[in-house]
């Protein structure tokens, strides 16, 4: 078994995750928050996978895709985001294909939470 310390397993497997869903991830960021949302996904994702510290920076990245996956600023209508989820079909499928992307990036990101604290502005809770 792998130890945190000396392996950082949570955070192989949040790159491992958004690194197979790459193209997924990018669509629902462009269909949710537009083209610059789809590059910072990109960006995050090359990030995530390089082998660097994680830094505070990484993490309020993370948070920003975990904010854009949850609409947390949809009802901020002087948002990219909150024009964007007006005029998306609730009945389209890419809503279901956002929907398990956000469940499987939301399982990912808890577990960084707990392995690398430090780096979220929002701390892990204990479980």
């Amino acid at each position: 078994m792998f130890h945190s310390r000396i392996f950082p397993v949570a955070r192989v497997a949040l790159a491992t995750y958004l690194l197979d869903n790459l193209e997924p991830m990018r669509n629902a960021a462009e269909v949710l928050g537009g083209p610059e949302a789809a590059r910072r996904v990109s960006a995050l994702t090359h990030e995530l996978s390089e082998p660097v510290p994680l830094t505070s920076r990484i993490g309020r990245a993370l948070e920003w895709l975990e904010g854009l996956l949850t609409l947390e600023r949809v009802h901020d209508f002087d948002t990219v985001e909150a024009e964007r989820f007006a005029l998306l079909d609730p009945d389209d499928p890419v809503v279901v294909e956002i929907c398990a992307l956000t469940d499987g990036f939301n399982d990912a990101l808890m577990a960084l939470r707990v392995e690398a604290p430090s780096i979220f502005r929002t701390r892990a809770k204990a479980a």
